[in-house]
């Protein structure tokens, strides 16, 4: 599920900083831009929008009444989202968020409305059931500098969009980030190095510096090698090449944090089950509960569920106890079976082997 948070509306219709569904955002946007028009008064306020882990997945700026684009906030997001060129492989993401928004909608506030003039034309619809969705896109979610470039280049474009006239620097702008969004990361970092940078923009150009390997660069920019561990942590690298970068970072830049996540890496649950004083991020609760899961504490990985928003940890749990629950029932079926039926002893050694491999699947499945 998605959620919005508005900020800087000037209008006490739309209530700031209130955490909302994506439907529910839709709604409020839609009628409060009737309303607006009806007025013959106009207004804007910025947004921001989140997955169920808060984490952020675009931003942007909407305009309710007579100056306004779009007639509700899924048309703007759907338009722009689709504005947005990336590389091949980052296209499931932005396809998933299409989706997301698409599913959330309801049908009524699909339909562009007779004053209604988007950029371009709004004719995605999505031809998957959610089932399917899910299975194609439900390991998709938005990576550390897929996300920060997505929001940044959405910025961009909001803003050139509400301007009466585009600059040639703002184009130099939206190419660079466009090409980053592909892979092509140096044009973005010149323009950023060469510049007085914003916060914002600062940990964009970390998240750059970090898609590139330049660790240390990264960690100029901010003296904080808690911060860049935890990013070189959820970078969408293999298993070997993300250890490799946290062992030498670790090795120059010793943290908790980097010990925990090397243990994760490298399956050693009494450690990460043990270590208890790191910054606790969704997947580090993650780790924590696959730990004691492995360990058999089925108490202590409840326990430490709790402590995140994510359904798909205790989907974890109750998969892997329901599994655990069949291989002990197919032992005991073992132990009863006579030594001389070898047949049948086999058959569930084999199905025993099965389970076995899928409840291994779900402990490291994230």
């Amino acid at each position: 599920m998605l959620f919005v948070r508005f900020t800087d509306v000037p209008d006490t219709r739309i209530q700031n900083y209130e955490r909302l569904t994506f439907a529910e955002a839709v709604i409020a946007t839609h009628e409060l831009h009737q309303a607006r028009s009806e007025e013959g008064t106009s207004c804007s306020g910025d947004f921001r929008l989140f997955d169920q882990k808060d984490e952020l997945l675009y931003r942007g700026t909407f305009t309710f009444g007579t100056e306004g684009t779009y007639p509700n906030l899924y048309h703007q997001v759907q338009d722009r989202v689709q504005r947005i060129r990336t590389k091949k492989e980052d296209n499931a993401k932005k396809m998933w968020l299409l989706d997301e928004i698409e599913s959330e909608t309801p049908v009524n506030y699909k339909r562009l409305s007779a004053n209604s003039n988007p950029v371009v034309s709004s004719t995605y619809q999505s031809h998957l059931t959610r089932l399917q969705r899910r299975l194609i896109y439900g390991a998709a979610t938005a990576g550390i500098l897929f996300t920060s470039l997505f929001t940044a280049a959405q910025w961009l474009i909001d803003k050139e969009a509400h301007a009466e006239q585009g600059t040639d620097g703002e184009q130099t702008w939206l190419n660079a980030y466009e090409q980053a969004l592909q892979g092509e990361e140096s044009s973005l970092i010149n323009l950023l190095e060469r510049k007085d940078r914003s916060e914002e923009e600062d940990a964009l150009l970390i998240d750059l510096y970090l898609a590139e390997g330049k660790d240390q660069k990264a960690l100029e920019l901010t003296d904080d090698p808690i911060l860049i561990e935890t990013k070189l942590a959820g970078l969408e690298l293999s298993d070997k090449e993300k250890l490799e970068r946290l062992q030498d970072f670790q090795a120059s830049h010793p943290t908790d944090e980097g010990a925990f996540d090397i243990a994760t890496l490298e399956r050693d649950h009494e450690t990460v089950a043990k270590t208890d004083d790191v910054e606790w991020t969704a997947p580090r609760v993650s780790s924590k509960v696959t730990a004691y899961l492995y360990l058999g504490d089925i108490e202590s990985a409840n326990e430490w569920a709790s402590k995140t928003n994510d359904p798909a940890v205790q989907v974890k749990i109750d998969k892997y106890q329901d599994i655990t629950a069949t291989i002990d029932e197919l032992n005991e079926k073992l132990k009863k079976t006579s030594s001389k039926d070898t047949s049948a002893r086999e058959k569930i050694q084999a199905f025993i082997a099965a389970e076995e491999i899928d409840r291994e699947t779900i402990l490291y499945s994230d």
